[in-house]
Protein backbone atom coordinates (compact mmCIF):
# COMPACT_ATOMS: atom_id res chain seq x y z
CA UNK A 1 0.00 0.00 0.00
CA UNK A 2 2.84 2.73 0.86
CA UNK A 3 4.11 2.24 -2.21
CA UNK A 4 1.02 2.79 -4.14
CA UNK A 5 0.05 6.03 -2.41
CA UNK A 6 4.05 6.76 -3.24
CA UNK A 7 3.35 6.38 -7.29
CA UNK A 8 0.72 8.19 -6.63
CA UNK A 9 2.48 11.05 -4.97
CA UNK A 10 4.82 11.21 -7.47
CA UNK A 11 2.49 11.14 -10.26
CA UNK A 12 0.79 14.56 -9.01
CA UNK A 13 4.27 15.91 -8.49
CA UNK A 14 5.44 15.57 -11.83
CA UNK A 15 1.72 16.56 -13.25
CA UNK A 16 1.76 20.01 -10.79
CA UNK A 17 5.84 20.83 -12.05
CA UNK A 18 4.46 20.17 -15.72
CA UNK A 19 1.54 23.27 -15.06
CA UNK A 20 4.27 25.26 -13.94
CA UNK A 21 6.13 24.64 -17.23
CA UNK A 22 3.34 25.24 -19.48
CA UNK A 23 2.60 28.18 -17.41
CA UNK A 24 5.72 29.51 -17.80
CA UNK A 25 6.89 28.27 -21.33
CA UNK A 26 3.37 27.17 -23.54
CA UNK A 27 2.27 23.81 -24.21
CA UNK A 28 4.42 22.78 -27.05
CA UNK A 29 7.62 24.25 -25.41
CA UNK A 30 7.54 22.34 -22.14
CA UNK A 31 9.31 19.20 -23.76
CA UNK A 32 9.46 15.88 -21.41
CA UNK A 33 13.16 16.40 -20.97
CA UNK A 34 12.60 20.10 -18.97
CA UNK A 35 9.66 18.37 -17.24
CA UNK A 36 11.77 15.75 -16.19
CA UNK A 37 15.17 17.96 -15.28
CA UNK A 38 12.94 20.62 -13.32
CA UNK A 39 11.09 17.25 -11.32
CA UNK A 40 14.83 15.90 -10.64
CA UNK A 41 15.34 13.29 -12.71
CA UNK A 42 18.67 12.64 -14.69
CA UNK A 43 16.87 11.65 -17.81
CA UNK A 44 13.24 11.78 -19.42
CA UNK A 45 12.99 8.17 -19.48
CA UNK A 46 12.27 7.95 -16.16
CA UNK A 47 8.76 9.39 -16.89
CA UNK A 48 7.62 6.44 -18.54
CA UNK A 49 7.29 4.93 -15.32
CA UNK A 50 4.28 7.19 -14.66
CA UNK A 51 3.32 8.34 -17.84
CA UNK A 52 4.36 6.41 -21.36
CA UNK A 53 3.90 9.55 -23.61
CA UNK A 54 4.19 13.32 -23.63
CA UNK A 55 -0.12 13.03 -24.52
CA UNK A 56 -0.40 10.88 -21.58
CA UNK A 57 1.19 13.07 -19.41
CA UNK A 58 -0.89 16.09 -20.50
CA UNK A 59 -4.26 14.49 -20.75
CA UNK A 60 -3.58 13.65 -16.95
CA UNK A 61 -2.27 17.25 -16.47
CA UNK A 62 -5.79 18.23 -17.99
CA UNK A 63 -7.89 15.50 -16.21
CA UNK A 64 -6.50 17.03 -12.77
CA UNK A 65 -7.00 20.50 -13.02
CA UNK A 66 -10.39 19.58 -13.64
CA UNK A 67 -10.66 17.35 -10.60
CA UNK A 68 -9.00 19.98 -8.48
CA UNK A 69 -11.68 22.67 -9.36
CA UNK A 70 -14.76 20.23 -9.01
CA UNK A 71 -13.33 19.27 -5.18
CA UNK A 72 -12.84 22.82 -4.93
CA UNK A 73 -16.68 23.37 -5.96
CA UNK A 74 -18.16 20.40 -4.24
CA UNK A 75 -16.25 21.87 -0.88
CA UNK A 76 -17.68 25.23 -1.03
CA UNK A 77 -20.92 24.33 -2.50
CA UNK A 78 -21.58 22.29 0.63
CA UNK A 79 -24.77 22.96 2.76
CA UNK A 80 -25.54 25.91 0.04
CA UNK A 81 -28.30 26.10 -1.71
CA UNK A 82 -29.82 28.60 -4.55
CA UNK A 83 -27.54 31.88 -5.08
CA UNK A 84 -25.28 31.12 -2.43
CA UNK A 85 -24.33 27.74 -4.38
CA UNK A 86 -24.11 29.24 -7.32
CA UNK A 87 -22.07 32.62 -6.58
CA UNK A 88 -19.80 29.61 -4.78
CA UNK A 89 -19.05 27.60 -7.84
CA UNK A 90 -18.31 30.31 -10.30
CA UNK A 91 -15.69 32.11 -8.30
CA UNK A 92 -14.03 28.46 -8.09
CA UNK A 93 -13.69 28.58 -12.13
CA UNK A 94 -13.10 32.08 -12.41
CA UNK A 95 -9.07 32.28 -13.03
CA UNK A 96 -9.16 35.22 -9.87
CA UNK A 97 -6.49 34.33 -7.50
CA UNK A 98 -2.59 32.82 -7.79
CA UNK A 99 -3.99 28.96 -8.18
CA UNK A 100 -6.67 29.50 -10.49
CA UNK A 101 -4.37 32.06 -12.48
CA UNK A 102 -1.50 29.00 -13.61
CA UNK A 103 -4.77 26.38 -14.19
CA UNK A 104 -6.38 28.76 -16.55
CA UNK A 105 -3.03 29.61 -18.02
CA UNK A 106 -2.72 25.92 -18.73
CA UNK A 107 -6.46 25.26 -19.21
CA UNK A 108 -6.16 27.71 -22.17
CA UNK A 109 -2.86 26.19 -23.59
CA UNK A 110 -4.48 22.36 -23.50
CA UNK A 111 -8.05 24.24 -25.38
CA UNK A 112 -5.92 25.13 -28.44
CA UNK A 113 -4.87 21.51 -28.92
CA UNK A 114 -8.39 20.42 -27.58
CA UNK A 115 -9.55 21.31 -31.30
CA UNK A 116 -7.73 18.50 -32.70
CA UNK A 117 -7.58 15.36 -30.03
CA UNK A 118 -10.81 14.19 -28.78
CA UNK A 119 -9.37 12.84 -25.47
CA UNK A 120 -8.50 16.54 -24.90
CA UNK A 121 -11.87 17.46 -25.83
CA UNK A 122 -13.84 14.87 -23.88
CA UNK A 123 -12.43 15.77 -20.20
CA UNK A 124 -13.17 19.59 -21.40
CA UNK A 125 -16.95 18.74 -22.21
CA UNK A 126 -17.08 16.58 -19.42
CA UNK A 127 -16.23 19.63 -16.77
CA UNK A 128 -18.57 22.32 -18.75
CA UNK A 129 -21.53 19.40 -18.79
CA UNK A 130 -20.82 18.95 -14.91
CA UNK A 131 -20.49 22.73 -13.88
CA UNK A 132 -23.86 22.97 -16.43
CA UNK A 133 -26.11 20.46 -14.72
CA UNK A 134 -24.77 21.77 -10.97
CA UNK A 135 -25.47 25.66 -12.21
CA UNK A 136 -28.95 24.31 -13.65
CA UNK A 137 -29.94 22.48 -10.15
CA UNK A 138 -28.81 25.71 -8.21
CA UNK A 139 -30.86 27.58 -10.40
CA UNK A 140 -34.10 25.52 -9.73
CA UNK A 141 -33.42 25.77 -5.99
CA UNK A 142 -33.46 29.79 -6.18
CA UNK A 143 -36.47 29.89 -8.06
CA UNK A 144 -37.93 27.39 -5.82
CA UNK A 145 -36.74 29.71 -2.95
CA UNK A 146 -37.63 32.62 -3.90
CA UNK A 147 -34.53 34.04 -4.62
CA UNK A 148 -35.13 34.71 -8.17
CA UNK A 149 -38.10 35.48 -11.09
CA UNK A 150 -39.03 31.88 -12.53
CA UNK A 151 -36.69 31.75 -15.03
CA UNK A 152 -38.21 31.52 -18.86
CA UNK A 153 -35.44 30.31 -20.41
CA UNK A 154 -32.70 28.62 -17.34
CA UNK A 155 -30.86 27.14 -20.05
CA UNK A 156 -29.75 30.17 -21.76
CA UNK A 157 -28.97 31.72 -18.26
CA UNK A 158 -26.89 28.49 -17.51
CA UNK A 159 -25.38 28.90 -21.18
CA UNK A 160 -24.78 32.70 -20.37
CA UNK A 161 -22.73 32.50 -16.98
CA UNK A 162 -20.30 29.29 -18.68
CA UNK A 163 -19.48 31.52 -21.23
CA UNK A 164 -19.21 34.15 -18.75
CA UNK A 165 -16.57 32.37 -17.22
CA UNK A 166 -15.02 30.61 -19.90
CA UNK A 167 -14.73 34.20 -21.34
CA UNK A 168 -12.83 35.10 -18.37
CA UNK A 169 -10.10 32.57 -18.59
CA UNK A 170 -9.55 34.06 -21.93
CA UNK A 171 -9.56 37.72 -21.28
CA UNK A 172 -7.39 37.81 -18.31
CA UNK A 173 -4.81 35.83 -20.06
CA UNK A 174 -4.49 38.44 -22.27
CA UNK A 175 -4.48 41.43 -20.37
CA UNK A 176 -3.94 40.94 -16.70
CA UNK A 177 -3.66 43.93 -15.93
CA UNK A 178 -6.91 45.00 -16.60
CA UNK A 179 -8.89 42.11 -16.24
CA UNK A 180 -8.04 41.19 -12.75
CA UNK A 181 -9.11 39.50 -9.80
CA UNK A 182 -11.26 41.88 -8.37
CA UNK A 183 -12.59 42.85 -11.61
CA UNK A 184 -13.46 39.06 -12.55
CA UNK A 185 -15.77 38.63 -8.87
CA UNK A 186 -17.32 41.99 -9.71
CA UNK A 187 -18.33 40.70 -13.56
CA UNK A 188 -19.66 37.59 -11.67
CA UNK A 189 -21.22 39.50 -8.82
CA UNK A 190 -23.16 41.83 -11.59
CA UNK A 191 -24.42 38.30 -13.46
CA UNK A 192 -25.58 36.95 -10.26
CA UNK A 193 -27.84 40.42 -9.34
CA UNK A 194 -29.43 40.31 -12.36
CA UNK A 195 -30.68 37.17 -11.16
CA UNK A 196 -32.08 38.24 -8.12
CA UNK A 197 -34.06 41.60 -10.22
CA UNK A 198 -35.30 39.43 -12.88
CA UNK A 199 -34.76 37.03 -15.98
CA UNK A 200 -31.53 37.91 -17.70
Amino acid sequence: MPRLVDHHERRRSIIETTWRLIADQGIENASMRDIARECGYAAPGVLAHYFPSKDALLLASYELICERTNERIAKHTARKRGLSALRSLCLEIIPADPLTVVEAKVAVSFWQRAQTEDALRAVGREALLHWRRLIMDFLTQAGHDGECAPLVDPDAVADELLNIMMGLHVTSMLDPDAVTGSRQRHLVERALARLGRKES
